[in-house]
């Protein structure tokens, strides 16, 4: 197998580099994700308990099987995270210990075409706007309702004018945009994410696609609604809903450096 190791890339994440790496390949790095997910985790968030982690490194047995997307600055700073889980021999993705109530109606693809997103992090260093998400995004972005017509026709408005810059994501945006080349270059047709209502609708605004709900609301480090959305679906709603972003998508960064693995 083989990833890539990419550096800055230009248009809507302008000010960050992208590193796309498997389990125990690169220990510098991965030790400095654990210590993110550590700090937003435990310290900011609460979620796990500070006791666990004596070394303020956060981890799990399903990092073994993860392929882990990290955010830097320009000065090379840890800035963000996420991995994407793919459990080997069939075992179970991370959501299904927690998501016990999933809809028995809806028929699942094959789990060899299928990942996680999950553990995404964001650096407080790099909440950029008081009023910040800790996703890093203007909750003006969070809070509107991505179903007003007239808000998104305002939307498709500003995809040219300096407005976009000013609230664009640009370290979640990245991450989403490796997720995306990862899944293109290993066959993986569907992604699974067990999301908060806020995040739910903040995707849905900035990638015009509705997440498919697969289960009812359970506490997954806080409530969350476990999802599905399907590479090809994503790939439709996002060239019609913004033709550049998708365009952008599907950049493969010109500087880059392949490992085999």
């Amino acid at each position: 197998m083989t990833e890539e190791t990419t550096t800055r890339d230009s248009s809507y994440s302008p000010h960050f580099s992208f590193k796309i790496f498997a389990a125990e390949t690169d220990p510098s790095d991965e030790r400095l994700v654990f210590a993110l997910r550590y700090q937003v985790y435990c310290l900011e968030r609460f979620f796990l308990p500070v006791e666990n982690y004596p070394t303020g490194i956060e981890q799990d047995e399903y990092d073994a099987c993860s392929t882990h997307i990290a955010a830097y600055s320009l000065t090379g700073f840890l800035v963000g995270s996420l991995r994407l889980v793919t459990p080997l021999n069939g075992d179970r993705f991370p959501f299904e210990e927690h998501c016990t109530e999933l809809f028995t109606d809806r028929e699942h693809p094959p789990r060899n075409k299928c990942t996680e997103i999950s553990r995404l992090v964001i650096s407080k260093l790099y909440r950029r706007r008081t009023n910040d998400t800790i996703y890093g995004v203007s909750s003006q972005l969070v809070e509107e309702d991505p179903d007003d017509q007239d808000i998104n026709d305002r939307r498709k408005e500003k995809r040219d004018d300096s407005e976009r810059r000013k609230l664009q994501p640009e370290i979640l945006l990245g991450l989403l945009k490796h997720v995306y080349l990862h899944c293109k270059r290993h066959g993986i047709s569907h992604a699974y994410m067990a999301l908060e209502k806020p995040l739910l609708r903040l995707l849905h605004r900035l990638l015009f696609c509705s997440l498919e709900p697969i289960g009812e609301q359970a506490d997954y480090y806080g409530p969350v609604i476990p999802c599905i959305l399907s590479v090809e679906y994503f790939e439709q709603a996002l060239s019609s809903g913004d033709p550049l972003l998708f365009a952008w998508f599907q950049e493969v960064p010109t500087e880059t450096m392949s490992i085999t693995l």
